[in-house]
């Protein structure tokens, strides 16, 4: 009988054996796809960021949302907590071929700046937030000047503030 136990707990530890060998492999496995995945994310993501900072739109084409434009006579509330602009900063060669940008608020705070993305998607634009503080929130990039002036104005009609910067 003996013979049978060792036979027998041999056969556990064996077993035992394979499917630590089985689990090892799948989490190696497993890591190496999930490592891949970030990767390939991680691409998308920076070049969905450059393409947006180049004004090309970056979604797939939604049907248009039916919104009612807000009163004449109250204009959108103005976030009263902007901060001045930083110091220019001095130019490289990389800036010198820099876009125009749109920006309507710089916050202290970063939930202010939320809001105010929240407000821009509200009036159907896109609007990103600048690392901070201060919190930059910004929307459209151009490469041409005039065309950055049109959205100001644009934005300025409907009640917000904008400036364009570089």
């Amino acid at each position: 009988m003996s013979a049978k136990k060792k036979k027998s707990s041999k056969q556990s530890t064996n077993l035992l054996i394979t499917l630590i060998t089985v689990s090892v492999v799948f989490v190696f496995f497993g890591y190496l796809i999930g490592t891949y995945a970030i990767g390939a994310l991680q691409q998308q993501h920076q070049t969905n960021t450059q393409l947006a900072r180049q004004g090309v739109s970056v979604t797939a084409p939604v049907a248009p949302r039916e919104t009612t434009p807000p009163p004449a006579a109250s204009p959108q509330p103005r976030v009263t907590e902007e901060v001045s602009a930083p110091p220019p900063q001095a130019t490289t060669p990389q800036q010198s071929a820099a876009l125009y940008r749109v920006q309507v608020g710089v916050f202290s705070e970063r939930a202010n700046a939320e809001r105010m993305v929240t407000m821009l998607k509200d009036a159907g634009y896109e609007g990103i937030i600048l690392s901070g503080p201060p919190y930059r929130v910004q929307t459209g990039a151009f490469s041409s000047q005039e065309n950055a002036s049109r959205l100001v104005d644009e934005l300025v009609q409907k009640g917000f503030e904008a400036i364009i910067v570089r």
